[in-house]
């Protein structure tokens, strides 16, 4: 037994010294490196991370005269003449009042720079596709520097026709969704 377990600790020894011998460990240490090195080029193949960037005013334009923005017309001028035949004077002035609302949130998306998720989400089923053509991994407002300074290094990407495209717009809409990006936006007060 103790013959046996004398074996053990003499091939064991041998094995770690034959390991670390300089020569061996040299090789050792060369071939854990191209091990990082490989794995460094894949993430250098990756290249840097690329950010759909978008002006939110074209957007919010060609959504201005789109089937999304008349169905919504539509349902709110429904609702309130209900609440007009119904003789509802609150749900009546509600509905007066979300109009308007939205009108002065549409104004300040077409014309200033607020922000257009709302908007695209009429569309969320198309932004996975104009990712992957653009092959990119978020897309944020050209006027959202906050957004913007959280990814310093990313290369930015321009994809706002492609947004506007996904709205179906008529050649009056494209056309004033590309004039408008050549327009400084309206500072609204807040």
């Amino acid at each position: 037994m103790v013959l046996a377990s004398s074996r053990r600790m003499i091939a064991t020894n041998q094995f770690i010294r034959f390991l670390y011998t300089p020569f061996r460990f040299a090789v050792l240490l060369a071939v854990l490196g191209l091990a990082r090195l490989g794995l460094a080029q894949d993430k250098a193949e990756a290249g840097p991370q690329r950010i759909g960037v978008y002006d939110s005013r074209a957007v919010a334009v060609a959504y201005a005269g789109s089937t999304f923005q008349e169905t919504r017309i539509k349902d709110l001028q429904a609702r309130f003449e209900r609440a007009r035949r119904a003789g509802d004077a609150q749900e009546t002035a509600r509905l007066e009042a979300e109009g308007r609302a939205w009108q002065a949130a549409l104004e300040r998306q077409g014309f200033g720079t607020a922000p257009v998720d709302d908007i695209l989400a009429h569309i969320a089923s198309e932004l996975p596709r104009i990712q992957q053509a653009f092959g990119v991994t978020n897309l944020v407002s050209k006027w959202n520097k906050a957004e913007l300074d959280k990814h310093p290094k990313a290369e930015r990407v321009d994809i706002t026709m492609s947004l506007v495209d996904a709205f179906c717009p008529n050649e009056t809409q494209r056309r004033r969704a590309i004039e408008i990006q050549k327009k400084q936006p309206v500072k609204f007060k807040k």
